[in-house]
Formats: structure tokens, sequence, C-alpha cells
């Protein structure tokens, strides 16, 4: 058995970047194991299972079960009905939580980052599919520390952030004093309220963001790469976040 800390990325109907995703955890230092949801609802992983066994939760992009019912919808309810996943009850442990692109639809979907925000379909009506600059807004946010500006890719159609319009200002305020409003866009290709292209949890332990740094953790997948060849062998700067994880998952063991 391997004493490094253990990160769990989900699989499942229409999840598409698990192997990329367990790949920047091991790159970064974790033991990755990716099961198909079907599987952990089968051997009943419940909270405390989930709590004992793994340091880390991996939600990747992808489009879990079509977006049929709305992205990331399916795969909410399943995790919170089927699983029982008190995700903030999870992080308050000591775990660790990224969702991805559709694993941050989940999020949202669950409730994670509170009843006032929602997500929906771009603001152009169409699939966006490019790279961004984005930054970290606070230091809040355990994945993104230290972290600076960052080159990213997205690729979505239903990235838009929004807030209850009848509590904006309310739902504002709290979650910037909370940290939570923790990665933004320079600019804002998708029409997101306040440019965000991520949140945290009140715990900043939660993390869920548009663009897919697991993308970017080798120099060579930027477009613009050939410019600068003499840092092919380079990381990526999507490897940092992965980074931060395994250094704070190392804490919490000591």
């Amino acid at each position: 058995m391997s004493d490094k800390p253990r990160a769990l990325v989900l699989t499942g109907d229409g999840i598409n970047c698990e192997s990329e995703t367990a790949v920047a955890l091991r790159m970064a230092g974790f033991e990755a194991e990716i099961r198909h949801l079907n599987d952990l609802i089968s051997e009943k992983i419940d909270l405390d299972r989930l709590s004992s066994r793994y340091a880390a939760l991996a939600m990747p992009g992808g489009f879990s079960f079509g977006d049929d019912l709305a992205s990331g919808r399916v795969l909410a309810l399943k995790i919170q009905c089927s699983l029982g996943w008190d995700l903030p009850k999870y992080a308050s442990r000591g775990g660790l939580v990224i969702g991805i692109c559709n694993g941050f639809q989940a999020l949202i979907r669950m409730g994670v980052f509170g009843k006032d925000v929602s997500i929906t379909h771009n603001v152009s009506g169409k699939f966006l599919d490019t790279w961004v600059k984005v930054a970290p807004a606070g230091t809040h946010c355990a994945w993104l520390r230290g972290v600076g500006t960052m080159d990213l890719p997205v690729r979505h159609g239903e990235g838009r952030i929004v807030l209850a319009t009848e509590r904006r200002s309310e739902a504002l305020g709290k979650m910037d004093r909370a940290g939570m409003l923790c990665l933004k866009y320079e600019g804002n290709p998708n029409g997101s309220e306040e440019r965000l292209a991520g949140l945290c949890d009140a715990t900043g332990r939660i993390l869920g963001l548009m663009p897919h740094p697991e993308a970017f953790v080798r120099w060579t997948s930027h477009p613009e790469w050939t410019a600068q060849p003499g840092r092919a062998s380079a990381p990526g700067q999507g490897l940092a976040l992965f980074e931060n994880a395994y250094q704070e998952a190392l804490n919490a063991r000591a």
C-alpha cells in the first residue's frame, strides 16, 4: 500500500475528463483512483468511508447523463440521494474537493455554494471552446493559494454563473465576505456575473471552476508553446492547483 494521500476521481455516464484529472493528481503526488459512480453506489461508499479512504475528491468535466435535466443535475442527485455525501461535511473533516466544468455544475446543483447561486447557458447562446486568462481573487481557497494569472482552456455551453435577482446584493456581499468569489476571468467570455470563473465554499477546501486546469499540466498543451520551445519540458500552469491540494493533504496528516 502506498503512503501517498489518496484521491478519488469520479467517472460515469457522460463524464469524459477522468483520465486527465487523475494524471494531474498523480503528477502532484496523489495516489489517484478512478471509480465509476455506479460501483460506488453498489459498494455503499458512504460519507464515512469516503472520508476515511480519500484525502481528495475530484469531479471531472464532461456531460454527465447527457445534461438532459440541466447540466450536472442528475449527477448531483445521485451523489446526494444514492451515496448520501454531504461534501461540506467532508471538507470540514479535512477533505478536499474540486469540481471542474460539469463537476462544478453538479456542485452548484447540490447547493454547495448556497441557494442563491445557479448556472445557465452562455450569454452568447453558443458552445465556448477557447483559452482564457483567469486570476485568483483573495487567498481563501486552498487550491489557489499562491497562484497567479493563468491561461486555461474552457469548453462549455452552460458556464454562466448567475445569482438570484431579488437577493443579488445580499448574496454577493455574503459570498465576498466569506472569500467564496475566488476565481475571475480577465474579460467575460460567457457573461458570468462579476466575471466569475469559479467559486469556493466557506471552508476554502471545495473549489468549483469552469476552466480546465487538468488540461494544462504540461507546457506543450498550450497552443502557443512552440513560441517558447525552451519551456517544452516545463509544467503547465494548471498543475499548481493540484500541487496546492497535495500540500494541504499532507498538512492535514501532520
